[in-house]
């Protein structure tokens, strides 16, 4: 925990951290990146589809009612 923590705040690189980190938990997830933009990722889930977009360091959910909780 500690060396996340520092990792996410205490260095100049943190933003890159915290996209590879997000990066790596929504591929383990199923997600899939968009060709077109590398901040956006979607799922089909029982044909909904569930949109991400990255926005420096928040989270844009689109989609079913049902997916996003």
């Amino acid at each position: 925990m500690c060396k996340l923590k520092r990792a996410l705040y205490g260095i100049k690189q943190e933003t890159l951290v915290w996209y590879t980190m997000i990066n790596s938990y929504l591929t383990s997830l199923g997600f899939a990146k968009s060709e077109a933009d590398a901040n956006i990722y979607h799922i089909l889930v029982e044909g909904k589809l569930l949109i991400i977009v990255l926005y420096v360091d928040d989270l844009i959910l689109n989609g079913d009612e049902k997916l996003i909780r």
